[in-house]
């Protein structure tokens, strides 16, 4: 096992987990990111809950996604599209890729983490665009995530993709979620139209598409509050699989729905979002 590295005051680069894993804890937080997937494992701010929740099954080795955290779904979110053929894994390969760790700094707002991705033999086997996969996140009294999709090629690419945020909620009776807007799409019942009506409660398996949600989505859970900013996307996701999704999951205890609650921000739109050549689309999100 390789020993701890000091990267800078504020973070630390271990593989514990067998992948890299880089160890933030600054004035605002504590965070975890995976090298695995360029996947944030772990946000938590000094004397509060955790807001991100991570499944205590969650395989960390690289062997499989890993489970909670907020896994990057690219460059397809759900199964692949009709564009991009059958047979290719769900939510694409940047979940499941190990990405590269250009930098970290400390700064007065936080830690700024810069990790990519490019296009490889194995990508173009799944996915044939030459790409320039850039992720920020800045550690601080908020999480930004900025996801950037860069286009190296001669012909435009056309992505959808998710930051599949999973927040942890202390029970799903103790929750409420504003901000949705009105129109989604219940993939429970295959896709139907569907209206929410005033603000969303939790009880039963949920995977909804909210189509008009505001740019902050708030999920108030008892006394606590957290917010979701979403930019450059057309949808929010929201997907609890209750009980009988929990007791199908081998990475996922039985219990484990009663305190996550996925909150997506999503590019979900069958026509995806087209980046010409030499240019660029970043998504992101904030937890607030």
């Amino acid at each position: 096992m390789q020993p701890t590295r000091t990267l800078t005051a504020h973070c630390s680069l271990s593989h514990e987990t067998g992948q890299p894993l880089l160890s933030i804890d600054n004035g605002y937080a504590k965070a975890e990111i995976s090298l695995f997937g360029a996947h944030m494992l772990s946000y938590q701010r000094h004397g509060e809950p955790a807001s991100l929740w991570l499944s205590d099954k969650a395989v960390l080795d690289g062997s499989k996604p890993i489970r909670g955290g907020i896994p990057l779904c690219w460059p397809w979110f759900g199964p692949a599209p009709a564009r991009v053929g059958s047979g290719k894994p769900a939510h694409g390969f940047a979940r499941t890729s190990l990405w590269t760790l250009d930098g970290v700094s400390d700064h007065d707002e936080g830690t700024l983490v810069h990790l990519s991705l490019t296009d490889s033999d194995a990508s173009r086997t799944l996915w044939p665009h030459p790409f320039e996969l850039d992720l920020d996140v800045l550690v601080g009294k908020e999480l930004s995530l900025v996801l950037t999709t860069r286009n190296t090629g001669q012909e435009p690419l056309v992505y959808s993709g998710a930051l599949h945020t999973y927040l942890q909620i202390s029970a799903p009776e103790a929750v409420s979620v504003t901000g949705l807007g009105e129109p989604y799409l219940d993939k429970v019942v295959g896709g139907q139209h569907a209206q929410q009506q005033g603000s969303l409660t939790l009880s039963g398996a949920l995977d909804r598409i909210y189509l008009d949600a505001e740019t902050t989505v708030v999920v108030q859970d008892g006394d606590h509050r957290i917010g979701v900013t979403s930019g450059n996307h057309d949808s929010v996701v929201v997907w609890t699989p209750w009980l009988e999704g929990a007791t199908a999951m081998a990475d996922m205890s039985d219990d484990g729905y009663r305190t996550m609650l996925c909150v997506e921000t999503a590019i979900t739109d069958e026509a995806g979002v087209t980046v010409a050549a030499g240019e660029e689309h970043s998504l992101s999100t904030v937890i607030i």
